[in-house]
Parts: C-alpha cells; structure tokens; sequence
C-alpha cells in the first residue's frame, strides 16, 4: 500500500504519487512505442486486413477474458502481485518503479481486456505517433488515478459500494467495448 488509509496527507505523500504517476506514463510510454515500432510490420496492410486484425483479436482476447475460454486459454500477463523489493531504495524510488512496472501493463494482473485491445489497435492500427503517445499518457493516467483519488478528500464508501452493486461484471466489458470503437475509428 503506497499511501496508507485514514489520515491527514502530507507532502511524502504527494511525492510519492507524483513519483507513481511519472512511472506509469514512463512504462506506458515504453510499451506503446515498442509495440509501435513492432506494428510498423504491419502497415503494408490493408486498412480492411487491419480492421479484420483489431476486431477478430478484440472478439477472441474477449472470449479468453469474460467469454467461453475464459480459464481455458490465458493472455499473457503476470498473474502475481509486484514483489516488496520493488521498494527497497525508499518509497519515493520505490512508488516511480512500482508505477512503472504497473504502467507497462505486463507485470501484474489485467483486470480488464481493454489493454489487450489497445495494444491491438497500436500494433495493426497505423497510427501516427502523436496518437501514440496520448495512448501511452491515457493509459499512465488511468493507471495512477486510483493512487490520485487517495489525495482528495472523498467519500471512497460510496464509491466502493456504487462499484459493487453489480457494475464489477459490466465495467471491463463496456470499456472494452469503448476501446475497440475507438480504435476502428482510428484506423
């Protein structure tokens, strides 16, 4: 737990989230620029072939995910939590690797098949590389904003139990859903 729960914040605090969300957009940036640069293969595609790509990988990372194979065939991620010795070199340091790692989206759980989708779109999508690189700045974003709410003054309650009354099956869903238009969009 990088922040603990139930006090006042003070500015480690902030440091230490300040340091996380720079080390998720950093994981995130290295992730989608090397899948960047490996979709460059795949330019002299089609845009129709593409769109095939993105929409028959988005139907198929689903049903590994939330659909018939779920638990037959796994997509590949880190099925561990980030070890302790992340933190080793103090917190701050710790919270910019723990966040990096979070940020490159392969070393712990995916809770979602959104990023798998994502990661489609940037590979078969040819997209430029301004667009690239707000993929990556969105993806750290949406990685720190969980650590980011701890700042403010919430009613997390509310908000835990608003999550619970039956959105925890839809919400990876209709995010996954909002990324594939997204990306069909985009090619």
């Amino acid at each position: 737990m990088l922040l603990p729960p139930g006090r006042n914040r003070s500015t480690l605090d902030v440091r230490v989230v300040e340091a996380y969300l720079a080390g998720t957009i950093s994981g995130a940036l290295v992730t989608v620029i090397t899948a960047w640069l490996i979709g460059g293969f795949a330019s002299p595609l089609p845009a129709s072939a593409r769109v095939v790509l993105i929409a028959a990988g988005a139907i198929a990372v689903w049903l590994c995910e939330r659909g018939p194979l779920t638990g037959k065939v796994s997509l590949p991620q880190n099925r561990r939590q980030i070890p302790a010795e992340v933190f080793g070199g103090g917190l701050v340091k710790g919270a910019y690797r723990f966040g990096f790692e979070m940020g490159t989206g392969v070393r712990t759980y995916v809770p979602s098949p959104a990023p798998y989708i994502l990661l489609l779109t940037i590979l078969f999508g040819r997209l430029n590389l301004g667009c690239v690189l707000l993929v990556a700045l969105g993806f750290g974003l949406g990685r720190a904003v969980p650590l980011m709410l701890q700042l403010q003054k919430v009613d997390r309650d509310r908000i835990t139990n608003a999550y619970l009354r039956g959105t925890i099956q839809v919400a990876p869903t209709a995010a996954s859903c909002v990324v594939l238009a997204g990306a069909l969009i985009l090619v």
